[in-house]
């Protein structure tokens, strides 16, 4: 049983690998953003339902209200009159609008919170929404820059860059000695000077000291 557990992991660890390579990371980014997006817009959707229930039942509160407060007033002129049949409907009346009304504001209660949880829950959403694309442009200039080093890898591999450095040393060695030859021809090149000149300088350098002595006796 381990060993079939253990072949299934490998398997689920090669799909994977295999997903990991299909899909482009930038466009999943994109994708879960869209997603986010539309989960705002749902958001939104249901708390404008929502404003428009708090509304009603704001109408309906007040409604009621109104209904309660013009039984109350019917039942005390009609007790003022002594028509106290009359008092009782519009006792009834009231307590039967005096629940409706107590049940409305509970409702109405529920619904605010709820549309303040709603609220908060979309501007929990946009602010991830703003983190997500801060976060996403940040994505694309390192995706932007990895994609250039991996072309430029591909144009120039690490082992023909190697080979090109090798080259241009050998190249670099070549003008060397080019240029030790060039010197080589120049100074063997240069006109030498016979046992002949230097015999006529002694003379001259001897006849200068006679002279020399000479003047100064």
């Amino acid at each position: 049983m381990g060993i079939i557990s253990r072949m299934k992991d490998i398997a689920t660890a090669d799909v994977n690998r295999v997903l990991d390579r299909i899909e482009d990371p930038i466009s999943m980014a994109r994708h879960y953003i869209r997603q986010l997006e539309e989960q705002i817009d749902r958001a939104r959707d249901a708390l404008a339902t929502q404003i428009a229930a708090e509304q009603q039942y704001d109408l309906l509160v007040a409604q009621t209200g109104q209904i309660v407060d013009k039984r109350a007033r019917q039942a005390e002129l009609a007790v003022d009159r002594g028509q106290d049949d009359i008092a009782a409907l519009a006792l009834q009346e009231k307590l039967h609008h005096g629940k409706l009304l107590q049940t409305y504001l509970e409702q109405r209660d529920v619904i605010r919170n709820q549309t303040a949880n709603l609220r908060q829950e979309i501007e929990r959403l946009q602010e991830l929404h703003r983190e997500l694309n801060n976060k996403l442009s940040f994505l694309m200039a390192r995706a932007n820059a990895a994609a250039a080093i991996r072309e430029t890898v591909k144009a120039v591999p690490y082992g023909d860059a190697d080979k090109i450095s090798r080259e241009f040393g050998r190249i670099e060695q070549k003008v060397m000695r080019w240029e030790a030859g060039a010197e080589a021809r120049l100074s063997t090149g240069r006109p030498s000077v016979n046992l002949a000149e230097w015999s006529e300088r002694d003379e001259i350098q001897s006849e200068l000291d006679k002279l020399k002595a000479a003047r100064q006796a």
